[in-house]
């Protein structure tokens, strides 16, 4: 271990020690979507140990380091900006994460989010155009045309990998978003504890 990366190690390391004595909770306002296989987020906050293991393997870079302006408890902490890029569903972050705060799951094993569409936004609903780009992208089949051929999410399907909202054609603000949902994940008893 370099020396820069061992000061940094230490800096984290106390930085969360002092935050699991004190049982500071993160602020609903901030809330990000994560990687798949992160535990639930009052855990994870705590667990990850902002290493950037997860952010250097991902082959598409969707995940990013939480800036220290959008939440200090939250700061360094992997999430993904949807429109700027999604998860392409490879799973490398969970096989390097040396904590366990994003598990090593298989693909049905994971929520990040729910895709939902805007009607006021979207160009097939708004404006009858022929546009189903999200549909083409969705890698598990969660979005689909209703009786009326207009586009709907399947939310048992969805994970929330942001494919549709990166791809979406709107110009600006993308016609569907992932939302963050409230997935109380299974604890594991080794972190029960933490």
């Amino acid at each position: 271990m370099k020396r820069k990366e061992f000061l940094k190690f230490i800096g984290v390391g106390g930085w969360l020690l002092f935050l699991r004595k004190n049982k500071i909770k993160i602020s609903p306002k901030n809330q990000f979507i994560r990687p798949p296989g992160a535990i639930e987020e009052d855990f994870f906050i705590y667990m990850c140990i902002r290493c950037g293991k997860c952010v250097k393997i991902c082959p598409t870079k969707c995940l990013k380091p939480v800036p220290i302006n959008k939440g200090i408890l939250e700061w360094g902490t992997p999430y993904i900006i949807p429109r700027e890029k999604g998860c392409i569903l490879c799973l490398e972050c969970g096989k390097v994460c040396p904590t366990g705060a994003i598990e090593n799951v298989k693909f049905n094993e994971f929520k990040m989010g729910n895709a939902e569409i805007d009607p006021k936004k979207c160009l097939v609903w708004l404006e009858n155009k022929v546009c189903f780009v999200c549909m083409e992208v969705c890698p598990v089949g969660a979005v689909y045309k209703n009786i009326n051929g207009k586009p709907v999410v399947d939310k048992k399907i969805c994970v929330g990998c942001g494919q549709c909202e990166q791809n979406c054609p709107v110009i600006g603000e993308s016609a569907i978003k992932v939302k963050i949902i409230d997935v109380k994940r299974k604890k594991l008893k080794r972190r029960e504890n933490v």
